[in-house]
């Protein structure tokens, strides 16, 4: 349930008091100015005291103010008097904002019943009072949902603050690599296990059906997993919209797709559209003046019904209208406008502001609500002039309506600068939680976008690799099964060894670290180089798959300062690019690896001599179908580039060298090579 601050609650006690006193003390009917003055500042404070109660309990305060209404008939004060108008209206605001509307609602007819006994109420004036006290109920309804939209801005803002985008970006890092894995790397590792199964189901009778569907599903598993490189290196929302997206149909029409309108266009229909909305007040107005002498003929109170004047109509009512219905876009000139006009017409005689004071009513409310809802110095003034001139016709007039019209003028103005106060905090609101959203899906989408580049590389190197070598082999199995089974055998042996290390790899890759958590992982450093590596254990499987495949590997190992953990695993990469480059171009060849590391820089080489196939293969054992080496090269060139180093990949005579050279980070601890 809304409440009011204290400040507020003082405010509008004294609001009421200072309403109602003075107007009760001219008009009161006792002799005497003493006892006139002291009954009018009693009823003042009890209508200021049913105000603070109406703030803190709203229900008993509808009661009070109901009660002193009342008492105020009881008493002889003249109908005419507008001292309740004041207090009855605060009394309705506040009920409005602090009541839901269904509770809040039936306050209405009890004030209406209230100021109708008292002042004696004719059937116009009921309907004139229906409206006028519906008014500021609807507008504390609203001011209540206004106010709880800004408090849920406000909290949505308070909550988006909370959130730390780091730690979100690795939770978003963390459930895109779980959904590839999912969706994904279980294809790549079921096809490199088919191979693994399949070669070793094919190991003793060498049947070539089985080599063949070794290399098949080798072949299906390239493409797959091309596709799967090309899909991750792109930007997510692409990819996922590539995924999504059906295929369009031939017939079908590009409207079908196409929004309709233009911005433009889109913005002219909603200025329009709220141009329509803010033009109830002109409606009213027009009501007013056409309908309600029919509505005063049919009650009774005149036999036949005061039609307005033609010159009345058009040369009064139809402009001002125009300026009611364009109060928001020209709020000086409709002010300003309106201002003179009643001016010229009072004069004139056009109009007769004791007669004509509904319409008029409605036009001053609707100005003024314009003129505090935009804000503007010049906005300020021109109301200024239009109050002034309208109440000082009015003071000339009649003065006895003079205090219905600075409510309907003066009331309107402060309600629309409070609902502007709180639609401008509620933008603020809405800013900071939209900023902070941006941030928050900025990081997300970044830590994604490296998230889904680190799985491209990680299942490069995972499985390309080890898929275009397992085809090989079953090549070289296929030529050898008839004129040595022995070597058949040896090339399933080394296809069912790379398959088992890429499948483990493969698993290493998709399966959540332990602690992966969201608890863990907000808690966890954004990078995952953090654990230590060891250069000489990660370098000798890679040889050894390398010799397995048929190439004379040779390391060159130079090391003048320790390797950090993440220049380790930057060079395991590039050695495990260029062994797998002249496995599968240069099988057989020599091959040197070397690695350097100085206090400054980190240099990994890979250079392989022509290929020297063994007399016994043929031209059928070349693997006629790889991944490519360009996604590993370019893979490489950004991680190099990354590092503010140089990556140079080229043939040199009858070989081919692969060359990576960065500077070098402190290591925390030392990366072993032995």
């Amino acid at each position: 349930m809304p409440s009011l601050p204290t400040r507020v609650t003082w405010v509008l006690t004294a609001a009421s008091i200072a309403w109602a006193g003075p107007l009760l003390a001219v008009d009161w009917p006792s002799p005497g100015w003493l006892v006139a003055g002291w009954l009018g500042a009693g009823l003042a404070v009890w209508f200021g005291a049913a105000t603070w109660v109406v703030t803190r309990w709203p229900l008993p305060g509808v009661i009070l103010t109901a009660t002193g209404v009342l008492a105020l008939g009881l008493m002889g004060l003249p109908p005419e008097n507008a001292a309740p108008l004041g207090p009855v209206m605060i009394t309705l605001v506040s009920v409005g904002y602090l009541l839901a509307p269904r509770v809040s609602v039936w306050a209405v007819p009890v004030l209406l019943a209230s100021t109708a006994t008292s002042a004696d109420w004719d059937l116009p004036s009921i309907v004139f009072g229906c409206l006028l006290l519906s008014l500021p109920w609807w507008f504390g309804v609203l001011v209540r949902d206004r106010d709880g939209r800004r408090r849920r801005a406000a909290e949505h803002a308070r909550r988006l603050s909370m959130v730390d985008p780091a730690s979100q970006a690795r939770l978003a890092a963390a459930s895109e690599r779980q959904e590839v894995a999912a969706a994904a790397f279980a294809v790549i590792d079921r096809a490199v296990e088919r191979m693994t199964e399949t070669a070793v189901a094919a190991r003793q009778t060498l049947p070539s059906t089985a080599l063949e569907a070794i290399h098949r599903c080798g072949e299906e598993a390239t493409t797959r997993l091309r596709a799967l490189l090309v899909l991750l290196r792109e930007e997510p929302a692409a990819s996922e919209a590539a995924l999504a997206a059906p295929a369009a149909s031939p017939g079908a029409a590009p409207s079908d797709a196409a929004p309709s309108g233009t911005a433009p266009d889109r913005a002219g229909r909603r200025g329009w559209v709220q141009l329509l909305i803010g033009a109830w007040p002109a409606a009213l107005m027009l009501a007013d003046v056409c309908f309600v002498p029919m509505l005063i003929t049919a009650s009774g109170a005149v036999d036949e019904p005061s039609w307005p004047a033609i010159p009345f109509l058009l040369l009064v009512v139809l402009p001002i209208v125009a300026a009611v219905v364009l109060r928001n876009r020209f709020t000086v000139s409709a002010l300003l406008g309106t201002a003179a006009l009643i001016a010229v017409a009072t004069v004139t005689d056009l109009v007769a502001l004791d007669r004509d004071g509904l319409w008029l009513s409605i036009a001053a409310a609707a100005l003024s609500w314009s003129a505090a809802r935009a804000g503007t110095r010049r906005a300020g003034l021109a109301w200024l002039v239009f109050a002034g001139t309208i109440l000082t016709l009015i003071a000339i007039d009649t003065p006895d309506n003079l205090p219905i019209q600075i409510a309907m003028i003066v009331l309107p103005f402060g309600a629309a600068a409070a609902w502007s106060g709180q639609h401008a905090a509620e933008i603020i609101h809405l800013g900071e939680a939209q900023l902070r959203q941006a941030q928050i899906e900025a990081a997300e989408r970044a830590a994604v976008s490296d998230e889904r580049l680190q799985l491209a590389r990680d299942l490069h190197d995972a499985a390309s690799h080890a898929v275009g070598t397992m085809m090989m082999q079953a090549n070289a199995a296929r030529v050898l099964r008839e004129r040595d089974p022995d070597a058949a055998r040896a090339a399933l042996d080394a296809i069912i060894d790379i398959g088992r290390e890429a499948s483990v790899e493969l698993r290493t890759i998709t399966t959540p670290p332990p602690g992966s958590d969201a608890a863990s992982l907000t808690s966890q450093p954004t990078s995952r180089l953090e654990d230590d590596i060891d250069l000489a254990d990660g370098i000798t499987p890679l040889i050894a798959a390398a010799r397995r495949a048929g190439a004379q590997v040779t390391t060159v190992v130079e090391l003048t300062a320790d390797a950090a953990p993440e220049d380790a695993r930057l060079l395991l990469r590039v050695i495990r690019e260029g062994l797998a480059n002249a496995v599968r171009h240069a099988p057989g060849s020599d091959v040197t690896v070397q690695v350097c590391v100085t206090p400054s820089r980190a240099l990994a080489s890979v250079t392989n001599g022509p290929a020297r196939p063994d007399p016994r293969h043929n031209a059928a054992m070349t693997l006629t179908t790889t991944i490519g080496s360009s996604l590993g090269l370019r893979g490489l060139r950004e991680l190099v580039g990354e590092r503010h180093g140089e990556l140079s990949a080229g043939a040199t005579g009858s070989g081919f060298v692969l060359t990576a050279t960065f500077p070098v980070r402190r290591a925390v601890k030392p990366a072993v090579v032995r």
